[in-house]
């Protein structure tokens, strides 16, 4: 456990320089822009989970750019460590990030009522759990990929996963639109708990699978 910890805060560190003030400053106008056009809290939360998804790679490439797999080899430090500590600490990032978003959409819901603007933003509780699960399954699409690859051969292949989802997404979104009575159909079948297992249950599936195909393909890379 002392060895994972240590791995997932070096990991911290290797990634850290990517965080700058500038960054972070764009990243929070974006998430109030959005906010305040679509009065929608989820919609901030589907930029922290892009951004999340988009950091994902960091650590491959600070990997890569210092060489550090072979410092690994040489501190004698176990794959299935660094595969294991990869995963934890995109569990971490993506905690961090919903929470950063969802954060700065509720101070912008509070200043705008607080001023009398009337603004009044929404969130469906299904979609602020279920769009996170779904993020994070395509991240652990990705992480194989950077596994077996390296992020440097793997990143055009990983963008799949992505442009995958945001089609679906909009060809799920235009034949919502054109039936009627699917979305308050949809909506009571998401008002029923036992979907949520469900979803739950696919993501712990897909996540382990996930893991066992990383730890298999980074066991057989050479440094």
């Amino acid at each position: 456990m002392r060895n994972l910890r240590a791995f997932v805060t070096l990991d911290y560190l290797t990634v850290k320089p990517y965080f700058t003030g500038k960054n972070l400053l764009i990243y929070g106008a974006v998430v109030l822009f959005l906010t305040v056009m679509s009065a929608d809290i989820s919609a901030g939360i589907g930029i922290g989970m892009m951004l999340a998804t988009m950091h994902t790679g960091y650590p491959f490439i600070a990997g890569e750019k210092c060489n550090m797999d072979a410092l690994y080899v040489t501190l004698s430090v176990d794959k299935k460590t660094i595969v294991l500590g990869r995963y934890v600490f995109m569990l971490l990032s993506n905690i961090c990030f919903v929470l950063a978003v969802f954060a700065v959409s509720v101070i912008v819901m509070l200043a705008y009522s607080m001023f009398g603007h009337g603004f009044q933003a929404s969130a469906s509780g299904g979609v602020l759990l279920i769009m996170p699960a779904l993020f994070m399954a395509m991240q652990a699409i990705q992480l194989p990929l950077y596994f077996k690859l390296g992020y440097a051969k793997a990143k055009f292949v990983s963008i799949i996963p992505f442009v995958a989802l945001m089609a679906g997404y909009m060809v799920f979104t235009g034949f919502l639109g054109g039936i009627s009575g699917l979305g308050e159909t949809l909506n009571n079948v998401f008002a029923n708990g036992f979907v949520y297992l469900v979803i739950g249950a696919a993501f712990v599936v897909i996540v382990f699978a996930s893991y066992r195909l990383s730890l298999a393909f980074y066991a057989k890379r050479e440094f």
